[in-house]
């Protein structure tokens, strides 16, 4: 990992976990002296962390630390500095349900859009699933289908989704899952919408939780 890489992985950590609580200020010497950085490199990490929605900047006021509803949710670090944080059980819970709004109905348009292209990486990634040898293949296999699917909607924002969505996987390699994989495959294939949506949500049905309560049940 670059020094670089380091700072913005460290410090977005810092701040997901509330080390370092919204309207912190953010000191750049500091930063300097504590990752032996030069101005130039932290100024560079703070600009990511910035577009990532964790600090702000402004002329002669600083840099400080932004509080959780200016964070960019979907953002692949800030996703995984949440899941691995003391806000784990919270975050999980917002991705299942994430993927419990989005998924059936991607489902339904994508057995609608059915462009070609879309469909063939779906089709490729549901051979991936059934070749997997171990749980970290079928994992991988398992996420590029669900972005697959996500894609094959045909709508550009709810493809932009995939990365939350991937993130809430947790299927364990089964005949079940495998053969709930298959259905909701065939139904997009079969030009058949209501079957893809219902195939959807069988498929969640066996993986998470039906019951979204029980998601948040551990927030209670």
């Amino acid at each position: 990992m670059t020094r670089h890489a380091r700072i913005v992985d460290e410090l977005g950590r810092l701040i997901v976990s509330g080390a370092f609580g919204p309207g912190r200020p953010i000191v750049p010497e500091d930063l300097g002296r504590r990752f032996s950085a030069s101005r130039t490199v932290v100024r560079e990490a703070l600009r990511v962390l910035e577009s990532k929605g964790l600090v702000v900047a402004r002329p002669r006021v600083g840099t400080w630390t932004r509080p959780p509803e200016h964070w960019d949710a979907i953002d692949p670090d800030v996703i995984a500095w949440r899941v691995e944080g003391p806000e784990r059980v919270r975050q999980l819970a917002e991705l299942r349900e994430l993927r419990w709004a989005i998924e059936p109905q991607a489902a339904r348009m994508a057995a609608w859009h059915r462009r070609p292209d879309e469909l063939a990486v779906l089709v490729a990634a549901y051979g991936l699933l059934e070749d997997a040898a171990d749980v970290r293949a079928f994992r991988e296999a398992d996420g590029a289908f669900h972005a697959a699917l996500l894609r094959a909607s045909g709508n550009p924002l709810i493809a932009r989704l995939h990365v939350p969505v991937v993130a809430a996987l947790d299927e364990i390699p089964g005949d079940d899952v495998l053969a709930a994989h298959s259905l909701v495959l065939a139904a997009v294939l079969g030009k058949d919408a209501d079957g893809a949506e219902s195939a959807s949500r069988h498929l969640l049905d066996i993986v998470t939780p039906g019951d979204l309560a029980c998601l948040n049940a551990d927030l209670a």
